[in-house]
């Protein structure tokens, strides 16, 4: 059932130093409230109470079930459904293959999906026509600010080896380097999913936020997107590599214009992952300053690629990178505007 509005409740005050407030009578009933029933009184950091009882707050600690049912031989639709359910903070994932014939490349698929893409998950029982899911892990060996800063780092390495790459001359190194760089993309996509799902189980449970490392419920819209804005610049990284491999023959000038162009936006991406950490606002504001210098830098080189001409394949490959790059710069800006979001009360606190 979800969130219901009980009504309002006037306070009463009770001997010198006791207050009370009546408790729903529609509430009360369900519950089997009755005089000297115990409670459970939780303050929530948004200055809010949550009452639950006894029984009523074990229960919320026990494991979370959902029953999926496959109805798609290619395993596509069971895999989705699947990990909406992680994400929406499942314990044990019960999946019904009892209704469908699947080959086994379709079940590899599915093992796959839950080894690279679900943190802490693992197969606990499997027969022909079911399998069950456990996930293990548990918010506070890996609160938000960690696996944040982790899936930064990740997203720099994989921006720094592409500049490597471009840099080794030896034409299997790059192309090595360059494919290994595209599947390190699940790297990132697996602790983003990690994330979705701490944030799911902080909107169902405020009175959760301390074991994620937060104080306060609006951080944890702003983790939402920061988590996505590093998503998103790991996938930009991953085009890029991509880009970079249909188009050997790009001229070494113009090669290394872009890769020192993906050094500065790398730059200012991890510089802005710092900022948002460390809650500072300063080097955000500094960040965002050389984010639209380099923007600028950017504009003027692809003026002067468009007019000097450029092999068709090599110029669609080139424009398409030097975007994602543009992209990533811009990604690493909407992270800085966050640590504004979150830290400036901290500041105008400071400051009176």
């Amino acid at each position: 059932m979800g969130v219901r509005n009980m009504g309002m409740r006037r306070v009463q005050k009770v001997g010198k130093s006791t207050f009370t407030v009546s408790l729903p009578h529609e509430w009360v009933k369900k519950n089997n409230i009755s005089p000297k029933t115990e409670v459970n009184v939780v303050a929530l950091p948004n200055g809010s109470l949550k009452i639950s009882t006894v029984e009523g707050g074990k229960e919320e600690k026990r494991s979370k079930e959902i029953l999926i049912e496959a109805r798609d031989p290619d395993a596509g639709d069971l895999i989705r459904k699947t990990l909406a359910a992680y994400i929406a903070n499942y314990d044990v994932i019960r999946l019904d293959l009892s209704k469908v014939s699947f080959e086994p490349y379709a079940r590899d698929k599915i093992r796959k999906m839950i080894k690279f893409k679900m943190a802490g998950a693992e197969i606990i029982e499997e027969t022909s026509d079911r399998m069950t899911i456990q996930i293990l892990l548990r918010p506070y060996e890996f609160p938000l600010d960690r696996l944040f800063l982790r899936m930064a780092t990740m997203a720099r390495d994989m921006i720094a080896d592409v500049i490597k790459a471009e840099k080794g001359g030896d034409q299997n190194f790059r192309r090595n380097m360059l494919t290994d760089i595209i599947e390190r993309d699940e790297d990132v996509d697996k602790l983003y999913f990690m994330g979705s799902r701490w944030l799911s189980n902080i909107m169902e449970d405020q009175g959760a936020l301390k074991d994620y490392g937060l104080n306060d419920i609006k951080a944890a819209l702003d983790y939402r997107i920061a988590f996505r804005n590093v998503e998103r610049v790991s996938d930009h990284t991953i085009r890029i590599a991509s880009k970079l491999l249909e188009a050997p023959e790009i001229e070494r000038s113009i090669s290394d214009a872009m890769m020192q162009s993906l050094s500065e936006a790398g730059e200012i991406f991890i510089r802005s992952a710092n900022s948002f950490k460390n809650g500072s606002i300063q080097e955000a504001s500094r960040v965002i300053h050389e984010a639209r210098k380099l923007a600028a830098k950017e504009e003027d080189f692809m003026r002067r690629l468009i007019e000097g001409g450029l092999p068709t394949k090599a110029a669609a490959s080139v424009i398409i990178a030097m975007d994602s790059i543009r992209r990533i710069s811009e990604y690493g800006v909407g992270i800085s505007e966050l640590t504004f979001n979150m830290y400036i009360d901290r500041d105008s606190a400071k400051a009176d």
